[in-house]
């Protein structure tokens, strides 16, 4: 029987959609998985039986009884999502969803798919985490489910590990989503990275342009990185979404060395918290004396810990282990339980 992850065929971008998923597929490769790839377009533009031939075209290799990892969203549209998951069960594939975003919670007003019900076709579902889990489960979720915990981050060239950190602020990834920047105010430097987002940055922030995510995580410079998201026009939920999600931008930072912020509450907090892999803070107001507070011994510890967390990242650690539970239930029909 063999086991499939979906590679979706996209053109390289600055943000996160392009990375996360080739990232997920080349660890996965790694682990003995075959590429299923799938070019992202709009489906809207193509009628039903082409959606069907178009599938069948994608799914030619794969027979009964193989199992089909399931990037999701493929951003293809509504009718690609469903036919593709009906496809695979009438021909008796098991099915694994591996969710990169949930868009009922992060655009509630703006969302055209059933995403509980659709989930529900899955036999397994991979998560960011037990927060997003929690939720999906109160919203009508029955699938199983399985927690990534972290989105892993594949580098082409090593990278030395950093001994310590300036006492600056590093944020990259998609600024419209980081208001803050807009009128920042704080006596503290501040480098950002991206796309120009929609307002223009206060006179404090270092603005130096985008990078492709290759590049990026080569050359941040040293720092502590920013993961906090502000509700915007564009992203109309993002702080509550923090509450579940597992952001990239965060295994960017982590992977390039730098231990980052987070803001209490947020999902990411709780790793942040367990692993002291940076701050944990309830505003930006606070982030000037966090950074001061912190003596040389306890940035020495910080460092350390970041140092050989990011080897996991590097490794595919997360993506990996999260196969492996899902192997697993899919195999036993239950989690992996603890031996005493």
């Amino acid at each position: 029987m063999a086991r499939w992850m979906t590679d979706i065929i996209q053109g390289t971008d600055s943000g996160a959609t392009f990375k996360a998923r080739n990232d997920i597929s080349i660890f996965a490769e790694q682990m003995g998985l075959r590429r299923l790839p799938i070019f992202r377009y709009n489906s809207a533009f193509e009628n039903s039986d082409a959606i069907h031939a178009r599938i069948d075209g994608i799914t030619a290799g794969v027979k009964r009884g193989d199992t089909v990892y399931y990037q999701f969203p493929t951003y293809n549209g509504v009718r690609f999502e469903n036919f593709f998951v009906d496809h695979m069960i009438i021909r008796g594939i098991n099915m694994v969803a591996l969710v990169h975003d949930i868009e009922f919670l992060r655009f509630p007003t703006n969302n055209t798919l059933n995403e509980i019900d659709y989930l529900n076709k899955f036999n397994i579902v991979i998560v960011h985490n037990q927060h997003m889990a929690n939720v999906l489960h109160e919203n009508g979720v029955v699938s199983q489910m399985v927690n990534l915990n972290m989105f892993d981050y594949h580098i082409n060239t090593v990278l030395a590990d950093r001994d310590s950190v300036e006492k600056q602020v590093i944020v990259a990834g998609s600024l419209n989503k980081a208001l803050y920047l807009k009128d920042w105010q704080y006596d503290l430097p501040i480098v950002a990275y991206g796309i120009q987002p929609e307002f223009s940055f206060s006179p404090l922030v270092d603005y130096r342009g985008s990078l492709s995510p290759d590049e990026i995580v080569q050359k941040l410079p040293s720092g502590f990185g920013l993961s906090w998201d502000t509700n915007t026009s564009s992203y109309e939920n993002s702080e509550d979404y923090s509450k579940y999600n597992n952001p990239h931008k965060a295994s960017l930072y982590l992977s390039s060395g730098l231990p980052i912020v987070v803001k209490k509450g947020t999902a990411i907090a709780s790793i942040v918290t367990t692993y002291n892999l940076g701050l944990v803070i309830d505003s930006l107001d606070n982030l000037e004396d966090a950074l001061q507070n912190i003596t040389h011994d306890e940035l020495l510890d910080l460092m350390v810990q970041v140092n050989h967390f990011r080897k996991l990242l590097m490794s595919g650690y997360f993506t990996k282990k999260a196969i492996m539970n899902a192997e697993f239930q899919l195999t036993m029909g239950y989690p992996e339980r603890s031996l005493l």
